[in-house]
């Protein structure tokens, strides 16, 4: 008699006891970083986290076709023209609920993780994996989707990523990381938004910008979105988690020692 196995197509039987549930937790995380190009004293390294993406993008969509508005999001393109537009973009993603915010922020004349780690894209890793740790939480499973990064072609950041995090959580926290043009998604521009907003904040106490151009503003208004006042130094609310990074605090192989998030 034939194995019924086979008939029409079917595998094999398996013993699938120990696999995730249709209506396992998961979620997605966003992640870029600004300041990456050697003459920025200021580097970050920052990630979006959202237990419902579908529904924050959604608003955003509908925003967007509100406003007729199909361009890119970015931090850079922050003028005072556009800048009513940028702050409801935030504000549209913080009021759906659901959002956390982590970032690393490195001042290369104090500590330059560059320097550290020997190279841009290391260090971008190493960051992004101590920010990644500090988010996944059990029993969530997450997948990433990373701003496009220049590297040379033998680097491996998507799976040098995801093996040192799920290595170091024992278990599957990161399905995926794959790299995308910010222009492919709202949620890329929105990580970019945040980011490049904190970093800003730095910059201008750093005396290389000012408070009160539409950049400054804008940052100003993400931080009350937070409800935080200043990041300088640090600072932790409901949402945000900010944190400067030190040299002092990463081990011999290159991993912060304390959690980021």
């Amino acid at each position: 008699m034939a194995d019924p196995s086979k008939q029409r197509g079917r595998l094999p039987r398996r013993d699938f006891r120990n696999k995730l549930k249709r209506d396992h937790p998961s979620g997605l995380i966003l992640l870029d970083e600004t300041g990456a190009i050697s003459q920025d004293r200021y580097f970050a390294v920052g990630i979006v986290t959202l237990d419902e993406p579908a529904r924050t993008l959604r608003r955003i969509q509908t925003l967007r076709d509100k406003k007729h508005y199909y361009k890119e999001f970015k931090f850079s393109a922050t003028t005072k023209d556009t800048i009513d537009l940028h702050r409801r973009f935030v504000e549209v993603a913080v009021e759906e609920g659901g959002l956390k915010f982590a970032s690393f922020i490195a001042d290369r004349e104090v500590a330059d993780p560059v320097a550290r780690f020997g190279n841009h894209w290391d260090a971008y890793g190493k960051m992004a994996e101590q920010l990644l740790l500090g988010a996944v939480r059990f029993p969530m499973v997450y997948s990433v989707l990373a701003d496009n990064y220049s590297s040379p072609g033998e680097v491996r950041f998507e799976e040098d990523l995801k093996a040192a995090v799920n290595k170091r959580l024992n278990r599957l926290g990161i399905t995926t990381v794959v790299r995308l043009d910010s222009k492919s998604t709202d949620g890329l521009q929105l990580v970019d938004m945040l980011t490049s907003s904190i970093a800003f904040e730095f910059r201008a106490e750093a005396g290389l910008a000012t408070h009160t151009s539409p950049k400054g503003k804008l940052a100003r208004h993400v931080r009350d979105l937070m409800q935080v006042e200043s990041c300088i130094g640090g600072n932790k609310s409901e949402m945000l988690n900010v944190r400067e990074y030190e040299h002092d605090n990463w081990a011999a192989t290159g991993t912060v020692t304390t959690a980021a998030v």
